[in-house]
């Protein structure tokens, strides 16, 4: 089965998103602004959907690792 390519820049960003929550990755190993920018070429309501996300879990993450 092949991905279009908003379908993998979809499934990059929400692999990401869950990577960074179950701390098996730092956000800036994740490379997301890459995947979000080229969707926000193709899919530009998903892309604020997926940014907003993001957002929360950047939020989550930097108040789970101040402790």
């Amino acid at each position: 089965m092949y991905l279009s390519s908003e379908d993998l820049y979809i499934k990059n960003v929400k692999n990401a998103i869950r990577a960074i929550k179950l701390g098996t990755k730092k956000p800036e190993d994740t490379n997301v602004g890459f995947n979000l920018n080229k969707l926000k070429v193709v899919n530009e309501p998903m892309y604020d959907d997926l940014l907003n996300d993001y957002k929360a879990t950047l939020k989550e993450y930097k108040e789970k690792n101040q402790k």
